[in-house]
Order: structure tokens, then C-alpha cells, then sequence
């Protein structure tokens, strides 16, 4: 009988009819009781492959037999010749960075070996250093390969490219210099990809690298410019393919107020319709529809004292060519492009600026500024006084029609302020949103069409009474008060005219607007250039108004108001043919025919 299995049980028999289970004679007697065998199964003893109920005993596992190992074979695992080598920094693994001929740059950057103070040229030096001591055959690897596999010999340009740098910036005052590489993007994959095989970890990348290399070698050349890693005054971008270096110029910038005392300045640049800025006889080759603007009047001098290249203007808004700015003046930053000075004297700057402007404009607080000074000049909604004066003309109960004619509320305010108090913020739409796009043209107003007046009709000579009579079909026999007569009668009715207002009623009216929530469609006189759509703006304040008698018998009137950012003042007043609601017009029924506006005060700080 085959007998297997080990530990106090044994199996023996090759049938289960001959199965019987002995205990060895070292096992204690247990009393006589019904347990369940399997628990020593499961608990690993008595464990074989041979089954009792096989016809056939179960043959044994013969050991293979091992192959002869062949002295010329190459195991599998050495297939790439990669696999079984080191990475840095094992004694190993500098060896094999030397014998590929990696640079001296290379064995420092990627050796894991460089102390503190040490450059990685010197590092790289001590490691070869190392490694031609063990292996002499290695000591001329770099001149058999003198291409380095991962920085090919970039770090040997590295003076070169640092003297390129020094004499470019020289031009410029700067004390805030950035350097920066552009490397193909292949080669960067083909240097990681080798050095995260073979370099130790933590090595530095190429791009990374190369920069600190130069930028070591330029430190003592630098006279007070510091080099950085943000908000550079210079950005030297090297490109390694040419060996040359492109200087990126950041702007400087300068902060102030600007007070317009002149009528008929645009703020910025105002290209010359005909030529489009071009320059043409018509602009006297300028190129310009203006030839002052407030940025021109404050930019040209600062050019030859920053001897920058060009200029752009940043306002907390802006007024209508037409209107003035006073009081403190608008907050506004200059923009200063590719300047090769930053230091100047701003007292005198701005001193020759007022000179220069004549009295058209004047500045003040003139500072040094940065770039996110613009976002906020840009983005904050400042609350402006306005003083403006208009006369008093008589109006139609057909154009006050007009004035109050129901707004479509659908399109309403796309200019969403103190957004941080929303409940619900969305975005903005944008044009070519089907859904709630307040850009499509809201409905034309009402157009109503009123016949002439008696007294125009008495103005007309006979025979052009004669002719509108023809034009509309009517007999043109008889006298002139009989062709008045019909013409009144056939066309349409005379307008309907509202008496003038009283000035009590005029001022209590306009004591009356402040706090008032305006509704103003876009205006037709910048519908060109900004979407259709209804702002919602308020009125804050509002001034006691000063009422004149005007030696035609006309009444002018002159307040000043407080109103929030953006709101259309010259609207408020005329109405803009129903486009703004409420207006002064509609209120106390009267045309209010504006003669000026001056911006009062910006409340900024």
C-alpha cells in the first residue's frame, strides 16, 4: 500500500473499501463522540493530492529538469539593455551615465551628489572623477561621444547665451529680470523620459536647469537687477534652436485724475471716419476725427520722458465728447508700452503736461501704479454727480404719448452689480443666446403722425398751400383761408399741445426724482456701438434747481444730480423719445431740450 500524507493521521488503502483512518501511537485517546473530521481538513492537516476514489493512483509531480544554461545566450530581462542598469545615484549608475557621454552639466544635474554651494559643472566633475578611477577605460567617453543624450551640449552655450542677455538688457532700467526658454517639445519629452530612467530622483528637468545655469552666470552681472520668478519688469525668452534671446518688455503704469475743461475732447484716440485712422487729407494724414483726445494730451509727453514706444489709456469710464469733467477729476491709468526709463520725476511730468495741454485738461496725483490698479479703475461702478441745464419747450399730448409708452420689461439690465449678494448668480449672456438674449432689438417706438398747425398753414404762401392741397387730393380753388381750411379738415388732426409748467411745479418735480428707479433703453445716439437692451439705473440725489426767465420769454433750468454708475443723464432729462422711463419730460410734460452737462464729482475713493 502507498502511504502519504504526514502529522498524526495517515491514510492508507487504495479503495474506500479498504479506507481506515489510525492514530499514531502519540496521540492521546479522546473519548468516543460524533465530530466533524472535516475541521482537520480545513485546518490543513492530512492534506494530499491522491484521491481514494481514483481508478488510476495519482501520478507524482516529477521536478523539471532544468536547461543547460548557455554562456552565449542573453536573458530576457537585459532585452532593452535598460532594465537591469542603476539609476543615479548608485556607483552603477554614474558609470553608465558616463559611458553614454553625458556632460559634465548633466552628471552634476542628474547624479544626486551636489552639495550646497556647489554648481552642478562641479558636481558632474567629481563624479566622473569618481567613476574613471574605478574604470580607467571610461576616462575619454566624453570625447567618443561628445554629444550629450540629454541636454545636447545646451549647457556649454550657457556663457554664451548669458553674454547675449547682458548686452540686450542694457538699454532698459529694470530691477525685476525673468529669464525663460523655449525648448522643443520633443526634445523635452526624449530628456524626461531618459532622465526619469537613469537620473536620480528629484533631478532637476532641461528647461528648468538651463535656466538656473544662466541665470547663475548672470547674477554678478546684473547691477541691481534682481532676478525673479513673477511680475518681471523684463522677460528674456531664449530660444535654443537660433541661440538668441527675445526681451519681453512689460508696460509701466501710472495712476491719477484728469479734470476736462475744454468741450469737444474725446477721451481716448478717435479714429478718422473716412480713412479709418489710415490718414487722408481729410484727417491731414493724422488719422485721427479729433486731433486732441485727453489720452494724447496726458500719453505724448510721458513718451520722450519713459521714451516708451506707445501708449493706452485706462478711464473709471468716460464722458460724452460734448461734456465736461470736474470737481476732483476722473480716475484714469496710463499705460506706458516698452518703456526704456521707469524712473522719472512725476511732479514734473505732470507740471509740463499742464503746461503742454493749454487749459484743455488738467491732471493731478499723478503715482506709479501696476496692472491690477486697471481692473479695478475698470471695474469699479463709482456713483457721479452731474450738473446739467436745459430749456423748457412746449410739448404734444402726441409726444408725451411717446414718452410714456409701455417699456418692454423682458429685456431688462444685463449689467449685473454687487453681484456678490445674489442669490442665484448666472452668467452673463452673451449674443447668440436663444435663451433670455436681452441683445435683440427691443420694439420701435411709437410713431404718431400729427398734421400742421393753423398758424404753419397761415405761414405757407398760396401757392404752396395750392400744393399740399394737390397732394392730397382736395379742390385747389377758392381763397387762401378756404385752402386752409380744407387742408385742416382732410389731413391729420393739428397737434394737441400741454400748457407750459409752472416753475414750482418744475422744482418740485425734480425734488421728487431723487431715489426714482430708471428704466433707459440703449440710446440711439450710441446705439452703434452698444446692444439694444434696458439698463436699470437709480437717482440718488438731486439738487434745488435754478430757474431763469430767458429774455425770449423762455425758462431755463440748471440742478445738479447723484445717480449710479452708467446712467444716461441726458436721457433723464428729454426722455429720448420714450426710450427712458420715467423722464423730466414726461413728469412735468414739457420738451426739456438739453444745452449742457458737466460731469460734477466721481465718487471713486
Amino acid at each position: 500500500m502507498n502511504r502519504r500524507g504526514a502529522g498524526p493521521f495517515a491514510v492508507f488503502g487504495v479503495g474506500p473499501e479498504n479506507a481506515v483512518i489510525l492514530m499514531s501511537n502519540d496521540t492521546p485517546d479522546k473519548p468516543d463522540e460524533d465530530e466533524d473530521w472535516m475541521k482537520y481538513a480545513n485546518a490543513g492537516f492530512g492534506e494530499t493530492d491522491y484521491s481514494l476514489w481514483d481508478d488510476q493512483p495519482a501520478e507524482q509531480d516529477e521536478a523539471e529538469e532544468e536547461p543547460d544554461f548557455d554562456l552565449n545566450s542573453t536573458p530576457n530581462q537585459l532585452g532593452t539593455h535598460m532594465e537591469e542598469i542603476p539609476r543615479a545615484p548608485s556607483p552603477a549608475g554614474h558609470k553608465h551615465l558616463v559611458r553614454i557621454g553625458t556632460c559634465d552639466h548633466c552628471l552634476g544635474r542628474l547624479g544626486g551628489k551636489k552639495r550646497y554651494e556647489q554648481t552642478i559643472a562641479e558636481s558632474g566633475a567629481e563624479i566622473r572623477a569618481s567613476v574613471v578611477q574605478r574604470d580607467s577605460h571610461l576616462e575619454n567617453a566624453r570625447t567618443e561621444i561628445p554629444l550629450c543624450p540629454f541636454c545636447e551640449n545646451l549647457y556649454e552655450e550657457a556663457d554664451l547665451l548669458a553674454d547675449i542677455i547682458h548686452d540686450a538688457i542694457q538699454p532698459y532700467e529694470a530691477t525685476r529680470l525673468q529669464l525663460g526658454a523655449r525648448i522643443p517639445k520633443d526634445q523635452i519629452a526624449a530628456e524626461e523620459e531618459l532622465r526619469k530612467r537613469l537620473g536620480a530622483g528629484g533631478s532637476d528637468a532641461l528647461k528648468s536647469g538651463l535656466v538656473t545655469e544662466i541665470a547663475r552666470n548672470l547674477n554678478d552681472r546684473l547691477n541691481g537687477k534682481k532676478l525673479v520668478n513673477d511680475k518681471p519688469q523684463i522677460l528674456a525668452l531664449i530660444d535654443v534652436l537660433t541661440l538668441t534671446v527675445e526681451l519681453d518688455i512689460r508696460a509701466h503704469y501710472l495712476y491719477g485724475r484728469y479734470q476736462k475743461l475744454e468741450r469737444g475732447i474725446p477721451q481716448t484716440r478717435w479714429p478718422c471716419r473716412a480713412c479709418k485712422g489710415r490718414g487722408c487729407e481729410k484727417c491731414e494724414g493724422t488719422g485721427l476725427q479729433y486731433k486732441k483726445s485727453v489720452q494724447d494730451l496726458i500719453g505724448n509727453p510721458l513718451l520722450g520722458l519713459f521714451e516708451a514706444k506707445e501708449h493706452a489709456f485706462h478711464g473709471m469710464g468716460r464722458e460724452d465728447i460734448d461734456v465736461r469733467c470736474l470737481g476732483q477729476g476722473r480716475p484714469f491709468v496710463i499705460e506706458m508700452k516698452e518703456p526704456k526709463i521707469r524712473t522719472v520725476d512725476l511732479d514734473a511730468a505732470m507740471k509740463s503736461i499742464n503746461e503742454l495741454a493749454e487749459g484743455s485738461i488738467k491732471i493731478t496725483g499723478l503715482r506709479s501704479s501696476n496692472r491690477s490698479e486697471v481692473v479695478r479703475v475698470k471695474d469699479t461702478p463709482a456713483e457721479k454727480s452731474y450738473t446739467i441745464r436745459f430749456r423748457v419747450m412746449p410739448l404734444s399730448e402726441a409726444e408725451h404719448a411717446v414718452l410714456t409708452a409701455p417699456v418692454d420689461l423682458t429685456h431688462v439690465d444685463v449689467q449685473d452689480r454687487g453681484g456678490k449678494g445674489r442669490k442665484n448668480p448666472k452668467r452673463r449672456n452673451r449674443r447668440g443666446d436663444r435663451k433670455n438674449d436681452h441683445k435683440k432689438p427691443l420694439p420701435a417706438v411709437i410713431e404718431v403722425v400729427e398734421g400742421p398747425s393753423e398758424e404753419e398753414l397761415k405761414a405757407l404762401k398760396k401757392a404752396e398751400l395750392v400744393e399740399k392741397a394737390e397732394a392730397l387730393g382736395l379742390s385747389k380753388s377758392g381763397t387762401k383761408g378756404d385752402l386752409i381750411e380744407r387742408i385742416m379738415n382732410a389731413g391729420p388732426p393739428a397737434p394737441v399741445m400741454f400748457d407750459l409748467p409752472e416753475a414750482d411745479f418744475i422744482k418740485e418735480t425734480i425734488d421728487k426724482l431723487a431715489g426714482v428707479k430708471l428704466f433707459q433703453r440703449t440710446p440711439e445716439r450710441v446705439a452703434h456701438r452698444r446692444a439694444d437692451l434696458i439698463r436699470k439705473r437709480t437717482v440718488f440725489e438731486t439738487s434745488k434747481p435754478i430757474i431763469e426767465t430767458m429774455p425770449d420769454g423762455v425758462l431755463e433750468v440748471e440742478f445738479t444730480l447723484r445717480c449710479e454708475s452708467g446712467t444716461y443723464v441726458k436721457e433723464t432729462v428729454h426722455g429720448d423719445g420714450g426710450r427712458t422711463q420715467p423722464s423730466l419730460s414726461s413728469l412735468i410734460k414739457a420738451k426739456c431740450d438739453v444745452m449742457w452737462l458737466d460731469v460734477g464729482d466721481i465718487h471713486a475713493d
